[in-house]
């Protein structure tokens, strides 16, 4: 998986150690991908890393320790460059081939982010299309936004089971939408338009609890509602209460919870049956949105 600036021909651009990289891929906007590469590169190369293909895309890489001796290049020329403190957020313009000095250890996410999708971002939300967005070349930017995202989505490059295409969907569309929104000016709504016809509602909430594991999209789901992905999101937020990964989840636990209370069933075939991935992450889930561990919670029901 990675053709061009994410996946392992991203990381390869960086080392051998690199090579590797993994990379999750949201096709949640028509026509586009969004993706985010875990890269580890922990041994310096002490080289000049290849240029990235130029194409008409942003990267925001984040990475996880200091960059202080931070070098950059720009269509061949070096940009001045200030020490990066992680975990600041760096930009690069995929049209100008950046690439950098590989002198520090470089582990950390990188969001590949294609222009066409802020244009159908900006084009689903009602609102006029960015123009060139507005960052400090060759400095580290403080955005706690984009921090908790990237530890939102962290996890699934650790257990990718548990890494459901709906979550994947939500968390790289909310770092494209508030990119667009922060660096480039993209108003924050749209004329509203209100939220799902009753049919529209109930489509949607049977597809997503036909798949309690997640590997549903919003483009499918959408599609089955006749309206666009952003349009889709926004609006079933506005009926529901919460972004479809969010019902979701809430859905398993509900489920869950019927079960350990009315089966003996162990705690394993539960997570099955509720669309975890496993036993572990059915009691990291469960605990995290209940306070307690299903198996106690299942003995205070029952008792």
């Amino acid at each position: 998986m990675g053709a061009g600036s994410y996946g392992y021909d991203f990381g390869r651009r960086f080392g051998d150690e690199a090579a590797d990289a993994p990379a999750l891929v949201s096709g949640a906007l028509r026509k586009t991908e969004i993706a985010v590469t875990y890269l580890r590169q922990e041994t310096p190369t002490f080289a000049l890393s290849e240029p990235q293909p130029r194409e008409d895309a942003l990267l925001l890489s984040m990475g996880f320790q200091d960059f202080l001796d931070y070098q950059l290049w720009e269509d061949d020329r070096p940009v001045p460059t200030a020490p990066i403190q992680a975990p600041q957020i760096t930009l690069y313009d995929l049209r100008a081939a950046p690439y950098i000095y590989v002198n520090n250890a470089m582990v950390g996410l990188h969001f590949h982010l294609p222009r066409s999708a802020f244009d159908n971002l900006a084009d689903d939300s009602g609102v006029p299309r960015i123009g060139e967005l507005n960052y400090p070349h060759g400095w580290g930017i403080d955005d706690p936004v984009i921090f908790h995202l990237g530890q939102a989505i962290l996890p699934a490059f650790r257990d990718p089971r548990a890494a459901s295409r709906l979550f994947v969907d939500h968390v790289t569309l909310a770092v494209c939408s508030h990119v667009a929104r922060a660096y480039g000016g993209m108003r924050n709504e749209g004329p509203a338009r209100g939220g799902l016809a009753p049919w529209q509602a109930r489509r949607a909430t049977e597809m997503l609890a036909a798949q309690l594991d997640g590997e549903v999209s919003h483009v499918e789901i959408a599609r089955a509602c006749g309206l666009s992905p952003g349009h889709f999101a926004r609006a079933f937020r506005a009926t529901t209460g919460a972004p479809p990964h969010r019902w979701l989840l809430n859905r398993r636990v509900d489920k869950a919870k019927s079960l350990l209370r009315e089966t003996a069933q162990p705690l394993s075939d539960i997570a099955g049956a509720c669309g975890f991935a496993d036993q572990s992450h059915f009691t990291r889930t469960f605990t995290r949105m209940v306070g307690v561990p299903p198996g106690t919670w299942r003995r205070t029901v029952r008792s």
